[in-house]
């Protein structure tokens, strides 16, 4: 390689999926030193590779959505490892949707660059710059997690508490008990906007204010609001969705969403702790992130693999 002495082995891989039908498929060797697995660095050529992502203005009703058709038959296996090229564009149709209207088309995988700006950063110069918010959580009250009537649910993990308001009463707040039964989290206290936030934890993090003077619960909440209260970023990992989930609202005086971005990511992970991510400016947020096939096992049976966490910053455009 330009003279360069690089030291590896082939590898065989086939073009099929899943590994238990391979026999009877294409197969050939890819030499092990050019496969980008279980990195512990997100090269810097990935950060805005996306699955798909979707923006909407709310005054005009315009909608734009833009997606990859992932061709399943592009993923490469050879002894249980998964060479899927996670790093580079992917293959196959790009499709996007401008109010209703499909179209396929081909499109580098730059084009966020118009929405956002992202760059992998040190932690410890960062944090330096950590902003305060009107939105910042305090941890001080935990409510007390109360067991739910075997009358009305037949799991154990399922729990319910009670918050306090400033008028002396209280407000439960009970686990989804019907189909698909799921928690609500207690997340912490918003106390110069009077509220609790909570989340409901199925499929991703549904969070919700709850109002300390009247326990009026106020759903579609924004878990992290910029110092200027501009700008509004969510960020979770679902089980049905590889990478990143990202959300960004640009909002008005009253905490309106004027504007929105929702982003899968492709190459890599988030944290969706609200206590890994922060501002470091009006329009600028820092997040937890590691490479998207650096948990990966290799073998079922393997022990996880712990992440190798990086700080990525965020700037919304």
């Amino acid at each position: 390689d330009d003279g360069k002495k690089i030291e590896g082995y082939w590898v065989k891989v086939w073009r099929s999926v899943p590994y238990e039908e391979l026999k009877g498929n294409a197969e050939g060797y890819v030499f092990s030193a050019y496969l980008d697995y279980h990195l512990k660095e997100i090269p810097e050529r990935s950060l805005y590779l996306y699955n798909h992502f979707s923006i909407q203005e709310e005054e005009t009703q315009t909608y734009f959505e833009a997606s990859y058709h992932i061709d399943k038959d592009t993923y490469n296996y050879s002894a249980y490892i998964d060479c899927y090229p996670w790093y580079d564009e992917h293959h196959g149709y790009h499709t996007v949707r401008n109010n209703s209207n499909e179209v396929y088309i081909s499109q580098p995988a730059d084009t966020l660059q118009n929405f956002i700006k992202l760059e992998l950063v040190e932690y410890n110069k960062v944090i330096q710059e950590k902003k305060k918010t009107d939105f910042d959580l305090d941890y001080g009250f935990q409510p007390k997690l109360l067991s739910i009537d075997k009358s009305e649910t037949e799991f154990d993990f399922l729990k319910r508490y009670y918050l306090p308001l400033k008028n002396g009463d209280s407000v439960e707040v009970k686990a989804h008990t019907g189909e698909f039964p799921h928690n609500v989290e207690y997340m912490g206290e918003l106390k110069k906007q009077n509220k609790y936030l909570i989340a409901a934890d199925f499929e991703g993090l549904e969070y919700a204010w709850i109002d300390q003077y009247t326990g009026e619960r106020i759903n579609g909440a924004i878990p992290n609001v910029s110092p200027n209260n501009k700008y509004g970023v969510s960020h979770e990992v679902v089980y049905y969705e590889e990478g990143a989930q990202i959300a960004i609202s640009w909002l008005d005086a009253d905490l309106k969403t004027t504007k929105s971005l929702y982003v899968n990511f492709q190459s890599w992970v988030v944290s969706s702790s609200l206590n890994d991510s922060f501002w470091i400016s009006d329009n600028e947020i820092v997040l937890m992130v590691h490479p998207i096939d650096n948990t990966i096992q290799e073998v079922d049976m393997d022990e996880p693999i712990e992440p190798q966490w990086q700080y990525l910053k965020l700037t919304i455009l």
